[in-house]
């Protein structure tokens, strides 16, 4: 597929793909792609010797692994370079929190229960669901070898469903290197859109370990 790929054109990173690369801890090559397009400072061109140079592959896996990318929609190629968001996270949080969740309603927490961020809950609402979302992930971490190696259920994120299994309110963990984070989103959450990309690469450009 990449053969056919003509020179000029630009890296860019799904919603899917920003997805992918932070829904889980488990390290894996595609993964370690993705955090990496994600952590850029600049839109990146592409060239099969990129792609080598950032997985640490030989040509022919380093190319299969970015067809198997390209596949599944998880980066795309586009025409003019992106534009990478350079503002600190506090001040992007107001704009970027509110179009995850279809009723506006957002806690952006890290993993010891300290609320980062808020949109639509009032300050004692947001900090008891940022503990809270602290407790599910302790939870998870002491059933971690049953759900993930005995019954294979991949993923951290939990939720509270209502009598027809749709998402009451959802705990979306983010996992960037070392450091994790929790998106509270009450109802429908909105993931499939750039304001969660722009979320995943400013926390990757601050937090990212390698």
């Amino acid at each position: 597929m990449t053969d056919e790929i003509s020179p000029g054109r630009f890296l860019k990173i799904t919603p899917a793909g920003a997805y992918y690369a932070t829904v889980g801890s488990e390290p894996d090559d595609a993964r370690a792609l993705l955090l990496q397009l994600l952590s850029a400072d600049i839109s990146l061109p592409y060239s099969p010797e990129l792609i080598e140079e950032l997985t640490d592959l030989d040509a022919q896996e380093a190319k299969e692994l970015f067809d198997k990318l390209l596949t599944k929609g998880f980066v795309e190629l586009a025409d003019q370079p992106g534009v990478i968001v350079s503002e600190a996270i506090e001040k992007m949080l107001p704009e970027l929190l509110p179009a995850l969740s279809d009723v506006g309603r957002v806690v952006f927490a890290d993993d010891q229960g300290f609320c980062l961020g808020v949109c639509g809950y009032d300050d004692a609402q947001a900090e008891g669901l940022a503990a809270l979302a602290a407790d599910l992930g302790a939870l998870h971490d002491r059933h971690r070898a049953l759900l993930g190696r005995e019954i294979d259920v991949g993923g951290e994120s939990w939720g509270l469903i209502d009598p027809l299994g749709f998402s009451q309110i959802g705990f979306w963990v983010l996992n960037i290197g070392s450091q994790k984070f929790i998106l509270v989103i009450d109802q429908m959450p909105k993931l499939n859109q750039q304001a969660f990309v722009d979320l995943l690469s400013m926390l990757a450009r601050r937090y990212l370990d390698y």
